[in-house]
């Protein structure tokens, strides 16, 4: 077999999705079967192959042939998972057509016949500036009958007085028993609303939340509507590889993209924040259940078996805080990692009685309970077959590697890179995945063994924005499997020094090591915590304004802004000094007082000295943080990002200045 006909299939698999690019409408079910159908000709075309050629000759009784059987076990799960994925992905919903004529019934009512809804907003330790946003953003509904409920595990006076203050209502209990779904039953004890909206005390709803959501509850088989959660700052994979501007956070391609599907298939689950719950389907499962540190998940399964649906509306409605370092992000994922473990063991788990057999597989937690694990495993391969001969495959030289198996591995690539567009590149997405592997392996390990007793853990908000952190031990452990893969491979190449005995595999092998060297790299990268760009985020706008120096005063318009300042365009940039003090006239919303901080050609920033308060800054809340702002980074073209990456890799990315 020569080179040329080894790739010929490959090049079969790319020219499909060259041709499946140039269909304009890709969520036509007829071509995401198509891709399906495609997909599952490629994989047994491959796996007679594979068992046949590569496995069945292996002795499991040896050491080396285990492994062999090992792997293609494991391979197995991961081509059964493939084949989920394009399956869910042939159907998708879009409830907006839905929510649209629910809306409209809804505002046909007059303002008295509206359902009575409260908003939870359930804390612990958050500081008041987080609070203050969810608080006075919540105040904010346009929307004729509703309350809104603090519910605090923290029992903190000022908060209560902030409360007060505002007129919302404020809850406090004796016992902080089952975490956040004690708390949330202790909301539902107290309140009588038909309806109950919960937004994680860092999370802001839109002042239309209500008036898109509550409508579509004329249907009595919806027990609770999800919506996506977006961000209004960038999360440590944004922040640390220097690509804030470039890439989307790393939650868009579950909400953007699978939850539609899910919801297609009526298996769309509840994610905690940014969802709205009918009080009679909480009351049919006897409240919130608190059997799982995660909630949300046994809530969506125990309504299920009483008949309540959960529905997915893929629209913007609020805006939250992302996890905002290292830290917070691991704590979060170990959070969701152990409560996706515990549902396993539960009785109202996805293995419990109750469910159909399509729900029990598409809410099955195999990311946590497969993916973690066998990513690990992946990582080491090429090092086992460098350092100790250990080949995955049974006799399989290069040439029938790109044959047989190469298509399988690019159409899963080039399946997901057309699914997601370009939210999803492999080696970019896998970097950050290698370093969630490497922080939650012991997790997954420890859940299996021994799920319950592990305290539940807030995630931790504010961040370090004066200094570089860099996350030693992830550093060690990544780096070290970069190391082995890249040294190994380049021990081989040289026959003087040659460690395998069997050369068919080398030239895979050294694909393979690349590969991992990339990934782990970037995942090194995500280890040194950058320091913040802003003091706090700022907003993209365009208002008419005025700034007045020293008497005079100048047109101008407002680009940007946060509660801490804002840059502004102005013809007058040349009389506009450093340290100048200035009062910005922001057009119907705003007087500001502030000082010149920066200056470039015509753009002027400003710091807010002091930030707003009172009246003042309820106002910009509610305008930067309810009127819909989308501040969320868009995902550029290859080439930029991929120059973006090298440049953070030779440190000469913007790691960000502290502003206001």
């Amino acid at each position: 077999m020569t080179s040329l006909t080894a790739l010929a299939p490959t090049a079969l698999v790319i020219a499909f999705f060259l041709a499946l690019g140039l269909i304009q409408n890709r969520n036509a079910r007829w071509v995401r079967i198509t891709l399906l159908v495609v997909g599952i000709i490629v994989i047994i075309r491959y796996l007679p192959w594979r068992y046949a050629e590569t496995v069945l000759p292996a002795n499991p009784l040896t050491a080396s042939g285990l492994w062999i059987w090992f792997l293609f076990a494991i391979e197995l799960v991961f081509i059964a998972d493939f084949v989920k994925h394009l399956l869910i992905r042939c159907r998708i919903v879009d409830r907006s057509i839905e929510a649209d004529a629910a809306q409209q019934r809804l505002e046909k009512l007059p303002p008295e016949q509206w359902p009575s809804v409260d908003i939870f907003i359930p804390t612990y330790n958050e500081p008041l500036e987080v609070l203050e946003r969810s608080i006075l953003g919540s105040l904010a509904q346009d929307y004729p009958n509703f309350t809104v409920w603090v519910l605090d595990d923290g029992k903190r006076d000022w908060l209560g007085a902030f409360c007060s203050e505002h007129g919302v209502k404020y809850l406090t209990r004796q016992e902080h028993l089952h975490a956040k779904a004690g708390n949330l039953n202790n909301g539902f004890s107290h309140s009588s609303g038909e309806f109950v909206a919960v937004f994680d005390a860092d999370f802001v709803p839109y002042k239309w939340f209500l008036r898109r959501v509550i409508g579509m509850f004329d249907n009595p088989g919806l027990g609770i509507i999800q919506t996506p959660q977006h961000f209004f700052n960038r999360d440590p994979v944004q922040q640390n590889l220097w690509i804030a501007d470039m890439w989307p956070d790393e939650q868009r391609l579950f909400f953007d993209k699978l939850a539609p599907a899910m919801d297609a298939w009526d298996a769309m689950f509840c994610c905690g924040s940014c969802a709205t719950y009918r009080r009679k389907a909480v009351n049919a499962i006897g409240g919130i259940p608190t059997a799982s540190i995660t909630e949300d998940i046994l809530t969506t399964l125990e309504m299920l078996r009483k008949g309540y649906a959960t529905r997915y509306l893929n629209e913007r409605l609020s805006v939250g805080l992302a996890a905002e370092s290292l830290e917070a992000f691991y704590v979060q994922r170990q959070r969701w990692c152990q409560g996706g473990i515990q549902a396993l063991f539960l009785k109202a788990g996805p293995l419990g009685p109750g469910l159909d057999f399509t729900r029990r597989v598409l809410l099955f937690p195999i990311y946590w309970v497969f993916h973690i694990p066998a990513r690990m495993i992946v990582l080491i391969i090429p090092a086992l077959y460098f350092w100790f001969g250990l080949e995955p495959l049974e006799n399989a030289n290069a040439q029938e590697i790109l044959f047989w198996q190469f298509p399988v591995l690019v159409a899963g690539w080039l399946s997901s890179i057309w699914y997601n567009g370009r939210q999803a590149y492999p080696i970019i997405n896998d970097g950050p995945a290698a370093l969630v592997a490497v922080r939650l392996l012991p997790v997954v390990i420890s859940s299996l063994i021994r799920p319950f007793g592990r305290p539940f853990q807030v995630t931790p908000k504010g961040r370090s924005s004066e200094k570089i952190k860099i996350a030693t031990t992830d550093v060690i452990v990544l780096g070290g499997l970069l190391a082995v893969n890249l040294v190994g491979f380049l021990a081989n190449i040289p026959t003087d020094t040659r460690i395998v005995e069997q050369e068919g595999f080398l030239a895979v092998a050294g694909f393979w090591a690349i590969y991992n060297t990339s990934i782990l790299a970037i995942a090194v990268l995500m280890s040194f915590e950058s320091a913040a760009r802003r003091i706090q985020e700022r907003f993209p706008v365009l208002i008419d304004a005025e700034i007045e120096v020293q008497g005079m005063r100048y047109a101008c318009t407002v680009t940007d802004m946060s509660l801490g300042g804002a840059s502004i365009l102005t013809p007058a940039y040349e009389v506009l000094k450093n340290n100048t003090p200035v009062l910005l006239d922001v057009s119907g919303i705003v007087d500001l007082n502030g000082r010149i901080v920066r200056r470039s050609e015509n753009e002027i920033g400003i710091q807010f000295e002091p930030e707003p308060d009172g009246p003042d800054r309820t106002r910009m809340i509610e305008y930067l943080y309810t009127s819909g702002i989308d501040n969320a980074a868009q995902a550029a073209a290859p080439t930029a990002l991929i120059w973006g990456l090298v440049k953070r890799l030779l440190g000469q990315g913007r790691s960000g200045d502290l502003k206001p």
